[in-house]
């Protein structure tokens, strides 16, 4: 008997997560009663990851099997050869009151008054061709700036960025949820532009991914997955305080729980459908305006939703 229970062992999916916006991939983890087909037609196991290269270099070395990254990191990891496939949508940038979109912000009572004042300065990103480094990128052309020659871009961590601002270690720096709210809550700092608006249209911030090898290999245990993450997304967005706190609980999040609360959130598809024409955008932006692609991807070919529940 133990022979055949252990071999009808559910495949386990190796998840490379990140720290800020995957609220619903971490309820799976925090709020497993949520999801009915885990531990019956696959295992889920989520690997805390800060940085997004990292999880690609886990994924090349067999140490993972799936993940989230931004959309823009994926069309790199495709450019690169990866063989992987964008499979759900996590969260959008998103014009909207309702919605949080990343925000440049500077000194309130500092020299600068508008993106154009940025010319000679510093602004602060997470990396070096990451998202947060397009939206500066695209935020500085559109005031008629070019980048690294009349405004320098440097990596900074966000948990860093509120004080490099505030003491002119940088002109202007990027802010995401946790760290906006409670930057915004000791004041002094004043929006430039956001990512919504340095691009001109919503698009994907987070996707899933899985390799091709663990798709073709467990089709069903994947669907079983993104079936569970579809209903736990719409828990999220009907229950969003409970979820919020649910998670603080279990240690994914760990701004102070008031804060956490308030704070305003990303736009989520409650189907989980990607926004295959933003990726295609930025792709094109990427390639065209910013040369950080040396061919085209085909973004059609990178995105598979055929594994969502129909």
């Amino acid at each position: 008997m133990q022979i055949s229970a252990h071999a009808a062992e559910p495949p386990l999916i190796r998840l490379g997560r990140g720290f800020a916006a995957e609220e619903q991939v971490w309820l799976m983890s925090a709020r497993p009663d949520l999801t009915p087909n885990q531990g019956k037609r696959y295992q889920l196991k989520q690997i805390l990851f800060q940085a997004n290269p990292q999880r690609f270099q886990a994924y090349l070395a067999g140490e993972i099997d799936a993940g989230t990254a931004p959309g823009l990191s994926v069309i790199f990891a495709s450019e690169q050869g990866l063989d992987i496939k964008v499979v759900a949508s996590v969260c959008m940038e998103a014009a909207g009151k309702e919605w949080f979109s990343t925000t440049y912000m500077t000194k309130d009572d500092g020299p600068i008054r508008s993106v154009r004042d940025l010319k000679g300065g510093t602004v602060g990103v997470v990396g070096i061709k990451t998202a947060t480094d397009l939206w500066a990128r695209a935020g500085l052309l559109n005031a008629g700036l070019q980048p690294d020659k009349d405004t320098k871009v440097v990596p900074l961590g966000f948990p860093a960025m509120g004080d490099a601002v505030r003491t002119g270690k940088v002109s202007a720096g990027t802010f995401v949820e946790p760290f906006y709210s409670a930057e915004a809550a000791k004041g002094g700092l004043r929006k430039l532009f956001t990512a919504v608006e340095a691009v001109g249209y919503d698009h994907e911030l987070l996707d899933l991914w899985f390799g091709q090898k663990f798709l073709k290999a467990n089709p069903e245990a994947v669907r079983a997955f993104l079936a569970d993450y579809v209903a736990v997304t719409k828990y999220y967005l009907a229950n969003t305080a409970q979820a919020k706190r649910d998670l603080h609980k279990a240690g994914f999040v760990r701004t102070p729980l008031e804060i956490y609360l308030k704070n305003a959130d990303w736009k989520r598809d409650p189907n989980a459908r990607v926004n295959v024409d933003s990726l295609k955008k930025l792709s094109t932006f990427m390639r065209e305006k910013l040369q950080w692609l040396e061919k085209p991807v085909n973004v059609d070919a990178l995105v598979d939703q055929s594994y969502l529940p129909r």
